[in-house]
């Protein structure tokens, strides 16, 4: 993977629109949590809740793990050629 890849997926309409989204949905989360209570069936609700939020920042954290396989690739290859 190269830097200009990176540039590419963040610049892309669809990934701004993708992050847009989610962190719209995002916000409706934390006001249905907000409103839960941590015991009975809302206790449920609420762990589905949080996994749903754990799913969006995953997504949402993919630009950095791209940024960061890129060092690393040009690490190994520093490395290799001594």
């Amino acid at each position: 993977m190269y830097h200009s890849d990176y540039e590419n997926f963040i610049s892309n309409p669809m990934w701004k629109e993708i992050v847009i989204t989610i962190k719209e949905t995002l916000r409706g989360l934390h006001d249905d949590i907000a409103e839960m209570v941590p015991y009975g069936e809302d206790a449920i609700k609420l762990a589905r809740q949080q996994g749903r939020i754990k799913m969006a920042e995953f997504i949402l954290m993919l630009p950095e793990d791209m940024l960061r396989e890129i060092e690393e690739d040009k690490q190994r290859e520093e490395r290799k050629n001594g």
